[in-house]
């Protein structure tokens, strides 16, 4: 899927109010913010296969399907800023959109490690 469509599916997940709410990026701007940032989280929610295969340097791995599960632990200051990706974007924006849902209002979903320019650990 296409980063545009990507992003307008996006905004009819993200509604205008508070709760529920979460930024969008690219991976453009990520490797940018990445330089100039220092307090944050990379999440990558692709599978521990996918992130073992090649993820951007400093991520952590909370796989979509068990963010629910394990964002209480291991994602406990709801005002941090997290920046999140997966393969192509729809997963990290389902993964941003229930993490926004749960009170957490510093996140930046930023699409696919597919567009990401920069090295892979």
């Amino acid at each position: 899927m296409n980063r545009a469509l990507t992003m307008m599916l996006g905004k009819m997940f993200c509604g205008g109010g508070a709760k529920g709410k979460f930024q969008q990026s690219t991976m453009q701007d990520l490797a940018q913010r990445l330089e100039t940032e220092t307090d944050y989280i990379l999440l990558d929610v692709r599978t521990t296969e996918e992130f073992e295969e090649g993820h951007i340097p400093g991520a952590i791995c909370i796989p979509n399907e068990e963010i629910a599960r394990l964002a209480a632990t291991r994602l406990p200051n709801k005002e941090q800023l997290i920046f999140m990706y997966c393969h192509s974007g729809m997963r990290s924006m389902m993964a941003a959109n229930y993490l926004a849902s749960q009170g957490y209002t510093n996140i930046v979903e930023c699409g696919g490690i597919m567009d990401w320019q920069g090295k892979l650990e």
